[in-house]
């Protein structure tokens, strides 16, 4: 066999091999893991979840939470943040564009029941529109709005400009799978309008974090809009939430209240199903325990039937206040660990302290004692002088062999330093140095060969005048 002909072999299959190993070393894709610890025996209805303890940044809760779907109505809440953010104040009055009014007409197919009471060119404050889209889920209101911002402020003659807003907003909260396409969410764009239940939690949790938003959101009674230049007379907006609205029944008969819910959206879409996202609220032993809970698609044939988003949400809440507490892990006077310590005049370590209190919420009955550390430092040996509060090193803390937190690791009091060990450092650093060591070599290098040197012209010095002196005695033994 020719040589040529062995090489090619080799190469292809050396290639064949490395290729093997690409795909076998690929990162598979992964769903966001929960521990175990957390995993509620509760299992929702609805196709993906994703729960939140907005008190500690903790995910408790997540099925599917990365799944692209439907959000429907939920994009509202983005919508209102929108208007909020941008717009100088909400006692602004807006003039209902013709576009708006026909993007639900035209759309509606894609739900049920779905009609506006908003009029071409009727006026409304800001907040009144904010109200009918977040609590009464308007589709005509959050439509108008988002054309009112756009021309409003960027003279824009469309809803890009504010669908754009949308867009970058989300990436901005951290959504990672988000795409908007209109204000209100009742679109027929499945394809581009998209987002996951752990998007629409950030949403929500960025929300409820406005007050004056919160509050809105939280409208268990009837909210009044004044009358219009198009309606004589008070409209009033009733929550399509039924978690918030003690008595009410929905229209299977099924009475969803629960009474530590305070918002935030609903939703529904016959592609959609029922989707949800809640904020809960509950003191427990003198603590409030806050948390969003979000529910994507139960895959119900009408907005009229059991809605299960609402179930899953109260069954998930229940289960997270009578199951996980906050635990007090670490707070800034309890010492973690020790350093060595230089440069210090009788002190050779120093105590290093929590940066900040640290507090995770835990299953009941697990003991902060649980929670393990890893601590790394800086540097292996601290140098004085240090300062109070100087971060000396980190610690990754795990429960259940799941990361739930990181503190800075600082120094629990400041140390001055020994001029004299300073000096002395130095020195030895000096003669330790690899600079020093070269400088010796070659000195001692130089120093033999000046010996040597020396000593070769001694020694020629004398071999010189041994031959002198043997030719002045021959020249003295022929005479």
């Amino acid at each position: 066999m020719k040589m040529s002909m062995v090489v090619k072999r080799l190469f292809a299959l050396t290639c064949s091999l490395l290729l093997a190993f690409t795909f076998l070393t690929l990162p598979s894709a992964k769903p966001a893991q929960v521990s175990a610890a957390f995993r509620s025996e509760y299992e929702p209805v609805c196709e993906t979840a994703y729960m939140l303890n907005m008190d500690t940044g903790k995910v408790i809760y997540e099925k599917d939470g990365d799944k692209k779907m439907l959000p429907a109505s939920l994009t509202k809440m983005m919508t209102c943040i929108i208007a909020y953010e941008r717009a100088d104040s909400l006692d602004e009055m807006v003039v209902v564009d013709s576009r708006a009014v026909r993007f639900v007409n035209y759309n509606k197919e894609g739900a049920t029941g779905v009609w506006t009471h908003i009029k071409v060119n009727e006026r409304f404050t800001l907040k009144d529109l904010i109200y009918d889209a977040l609590v009464a889920s308007e589709n005509g209101a959050a439509e108008a709005i988002g054309y009112y911002i756009s021309k409003q402020y960027y003279g824009s003659d469309t809803n890009e400009e504010f669908i754009q807003f949308m867009n970058d907003r989300a990436v901005e909260i951290g959504c990672t799978n988000t795409h908007f396409k209109c204000a209100s969410g009742l679109t027929t764009d499945f394809e581009n309008h998209y987002s996951t239940a752990h998007d629409m939690a950030l949403i929500a949790n960025h929300l409820m974090n406005i007050p004056e938003l919160a509050e809105i959101a939280y409208t268990p009674h009837s909210y009044g809009i004044k009358a219009t230049n198009k309606n004589p007379n008070v409209h009033w907006v009733v929550s399509t939430n039924l978690l918030i609205r003690e008595g009410e029944k929905g229209a299977d008969g099924t009475d969803y209240f629960y009474q530590y819910c305070e918002g935030v959206k609903t939703g529904y879409l016959i592609k959609s199903g029922h989707c949800y996202a809640s904020y809960a609220k509950k003191n427990i032993g003198g603590r409030d325990y806050h948390y969003i809970c979000v529910l994507l698609n139960d895959h119900a044939p009408s907005a009229k039937d059991t809605n299960y988003a609402f179930i899953d949400a109260r069954n998930l809440f229940e289960w997270a206040f009578n199951n996980l507490y906050i635990t007090d892990i670490y707070n800034t006077n309890v010492p973690i660990t020790d350093i060595p310590l230089k440069l210090a005049w009788n002190k050779d370590s120093i105590t290093l302290v929590p940066q900040d209190d640290f507090s995770t919420i835990l299953p009941k009955g697990v003991k902060s004692t649980s929670v393990t550390k890893e601590i790394t430092f800086v540097d292996e040996v601290a140098e004085a002088p240090i300062r109070k509060g100087q971060k000396l090193g980190t610690a990754v803390l795990s429960y259940d062999g799941e990361e739930i937190g990181r503190i800075n690791l600082v120094a629990a009091e400041s140390v001055d330093r020994s001029t004299l060990l300073y000096i002395l450092d130095g020195v030895n650093n000096v003669f330790a140095s690899t600079i020093f060591r070269i400088f010796l070599v070659l000195v001692i290098l130089g120093v033999a060969a000046y010996i040597f040197i020396s000593y070769s012209n001694k020694q020629k010095m004398n071999s010189l005048k041994r031959n002198v002196s043997r030719r002045k005695a021959t020249r003295r033994t022929y005479r």
